[in-house]
């Protein structure tokens, strides 16, 4: 792992120039510049952060998200053209060998961090033109950036390699092991809080750069999330609370032009923080949802219980967050020019509905009603049916309300690489007191001749990671498989 990370890092950092610094994620590489010639200038720090940027859109970074949020999902479903590591892990017959545990590019942004962090330093003892806070807010989103990378792993992975210092050469290159997931934990929050006084709430003019760039609301956010995710309810509500005190995030109602606002054009007032694309880089989305040999398609569940259809006779009602799909492709990231559409990562719904889930889970009827509130604003925003919201359902029921939001996540963020993890969140609550989420789910999306056995597999709690990729294992000797897979 880390030796190709340190080759990449090479290529993708130190050869950024520090003259192409006219726009954000606009740079283009320069042969021929060594560490020595580096890290001299605020404009390299900047540099080597739109790197990292770049370095999140149009390849296996964004695949990952979606792939590891989605593929163990019932939103999707798996094409003929789906390939067999694929179809394993939708069956519950994960190897050591398959390639969707291949968690390299992730390493790779967090290395390109690692270095930044390690070295800014340098570039503002040499540059008197770089200041205190242009330092900070580079590092703060650097911190950020690899707190969110390793967020996605400890979810996928459980126990990971934690990796603080940058590999810019073979001496660097050390056999690690794995950290417990929630040392891991404690360290994403750490940087987080140390993140949220670093980072300003605008990092630059105009809606694009702060929706594109890590700014103080982006940071809040991820708190709000990874506070959830550790049953930390109360915190999770005051982050959460950071950025919705905002007026300046909002939902945008469905006659509005919600879909082609927030999707199609994109940095709206919905948007906290997005993956920029450019006609210069692929649209990897574009290739999975879309193109002839994609491999995702929308699930029958999606049609007929995420959004049920319309019954009435003689009406035209529908939830407007239908749009995100067709009958054969899954069209929210995909506009007619395939390069151009961002990937949201936070919006304001999201944080309602985390600020919802931690309400409710804070017990008492006070914060059950305020919960309740929260999910039918976004209803209301996106006129949704009357037939997807539950009967009877009041401030102390905990269980019905998580259920509502559940669904309500499920509606509102499609296809967003967030439903399995979502699904892995509220069964696992409470001693896995609800394994029955994930039971149902295998259930309904494994092939017949192998339902059972997922189901089995399932109920084991560490079946719900991914295993280490083998040839991890061969290079890094102190690694050690995940305890699902070392039979």
């Amino acid at each position: 792992m880390i030796r190709k990370i340190f080759n990449t890092t090479l290529a993708l950092v130190v050869l950024l120039s520090a003259s192409s610094c006219n726009k954000w994620l606009d740079l283009q590489p320069q042969d021929g510049i060594t560490k020595q010639e580096f890290w001299k200038t605020k404009e390299d720090v900047k540099a080597a952060l739109t790197g990292i940027y770049s370095s999140l859109v149009g390849g296996s970074v964004e695949e990952r998200i979606f792939t590891w949020g989605e593929l163990r999902g019932d939103m999707v479903t798996l094409t003929l053209s789906a390939s067999e590591d694929y179809k394993q892990v939708r069956n519950s017959n994960i190897l050591s060998t398959n390639s969707v545990s291949d968690w390299g590019s992730v390493y790779t942004v967090i290395n390109n961090c690692n270095l930044l962090i390690d070295f800014a330093g340098e570039a503002k003892a040499l540059d008197p033109t770089f200041t205190d806070a242009l330092y900070n807010d580079y590092v703060g989103e650097a911190l950020t950036i690899r707190s969110w990378m390793y967020f996605y792993l400890v979810r996928a992975f459980r126990d990971v390699p934690l990796k603080l210092k940058g590999s810019y050469k073979d001496g660097d290159i050390v056999e690690i092991g794995k950290t417990p997931a929630a040392d891991v934990i404690k360290q994403i929050l750490a940087d987080l809080n140390k993140a949220k006084t670093m980072v300003p709430h605008q990092v630059g003019s105009g809606a694009q750069v702060n929706k594109g760039r890590i700014t103080r609301y982006a940071v809040f956010s991820l708190l709000a999330d990874v506070y959830l995710w550790n049953e930390q309810y109360q915190e999770a509500v005051t982050a959460a609370d950071s950025v919705l005190v905002n007026p300046d995030f909002k939902l945008i109602n469905n006659s509005g032009g919600w879909f082609n606002t927030v999707f199609a054009t994109g940095s709206s007032a919905e948007t906290i923080f997005e993956l920029n694309h450019q006609a210069s880089v692929s649209n990897i989305f574009y290739e999975m949802l879309v193109a002839s040999k994609k491999p995702y398609t929308t699930s029958e569940f999606v049609a007929t219980e995420i959004f049920e259809p319309n019954t009435q006779v003689g009406a035209e009602l529908v939830d407007g967050r239908s749009a995100f799909y067709s009958s054969s492709d899954i069209v929210k990231y995909t506009r007619d020019n395939p390069n151009f559409t961002n990937f949201q990562v936070y919006r304001v719904s999201d944080l309602m509905l985390i600020k919802a889930e931690a309400l409710n889970h804070l017990g008492g009827t006070a914060n059950g009603d305020e919960a309740l509130n929260l999910v039918k604003k976004i209803r209301t925003a996106r006129e949704a049916l009357a037939a997807t919201e539950p009967d009877n359902i009041d401030g102390d029921d905990i269980e019905g309300i998580d259920q509502f939001i559940l669904a309500e996540r499920a509606r509102e963020f499609a296809f967003e690489g967030k439903r399995w993890f979502d699904l892995l969140r509220f069964a696992k609550r409470d001693n896995y007191a609800n394994l029955s989420i994930l039971t149902d789910l295998v259930s309904k999306i494994s092939d017949t001749k192998v339902q059972q056995s997922a189901i089995n597999k399932i109920k084991d709690s560490n079946s719900h990671y991914f295993p280490i990729l083998e040839t991890e294992l061969f290079a890094d000797q102190k690694l050690v498989q995940n305890p699902f897979y070392l039979n």
